[in-house]
């Protein structure tokens, strides 16, 4: 199911999925339209196929808040550890890039995109290399911003968008209680020499209650295999 929303002027955002299969993801596409200039479109986290299926903007880029796919279109350089603020149009946008991906923020419309974090129906993803930490700093960022600016709308990569504060705030809660978990039990496995079959043994019980979908089960497998590869 593909489904677009207009949230505000000038921005809307792309919903695709929601089947038995797998929860919604979610792009945003930000225009800007003003006389005598081209028409500028900033497209976050768009699907691969997104030139093809869409008339686009003169002017087109791309920005993706975890692992980038590509889609044929110019990407939006950023730095890690660096902030951004930029504006499209009339919308404005900061920017906080991280080691794997970037923490958009829409400061007027208290919009917040957080990637592979805080979502109700996935687990976060880590990247290849990573051991864990980088993420966590991640979710650190996220909660901070949900707790101290304004949020109207928070909006994970994939899964349902959330509105309410508290809310949000106890799906970062429970990425970050998964990933230390996940951590202590590899590093503690790696140390004790354990086979990599008993480890997927141990972290399967790290596995939320209510995650037991194929979509979950996968990303934990990998985010199993990568915590182990990094511990060795």
């Amino acid at each position: 199911m593909t489904k677009i929303t207009q949230l505000y002027p000038r921005l809307e955002l792309l919903s695709e999925g929601d089947t038995p299969d797998g929860p919604p993801a979610h792009a945003l596409f930000v225009m800007a339209r003003l006389l005598g200039t081209p028409d500028r479109l900033l497209l976050i986290d768009p699907p691969a196929d997104v030139a093809e299926r869409f008339t686009l903007a003169e002017e087109n880029a791309v920005i993706f808040t975890g692992a980038p796919v590509e889609t044929g279109l110019p990407s939006l350089q950023t730095q890690p550890g660096g902030v951004a603020h930029i504006s499209i149009g009339e919308h404005l946008l900061d920017i906080y890039s991280q080691q794997t991906g970037n923490v958009i923020y829409f400061p007027t419309l208290g919009v917040l995109c957080g990637g592979e974090f805080g979502s109700d129906l996935a687990l976060p993803r880590l990247a290849s290399g990573s051991d864990g930490s980088d993420a966590i700093e991640t979710l650190r960022l996220l909660a901070q911003m949900v707790k101290q600016r304004r949020m109207d709308l928070y909006i994970p990569r994939v899964g349902s968008l959330g509105r309410d504060r508290v809310e949000v705030m106890g799906r970062l809660a429970g990425d970050v209680s998964y990933l230390h978990g996940l951590r202590h039990t590899i590093s503690t496995a790696a140390e004790q020499g354990q086979a990599l079959e008993r480890v997927e043994q141990l972290a399967a019980a790290l596995l939320p209650e209510n995650r037991h979908t194929a979509l979950c089960r996968a990303i934990h497998e990998e985010n199993v295999e990568r915590l182990w590869r990094t511990a060795h």
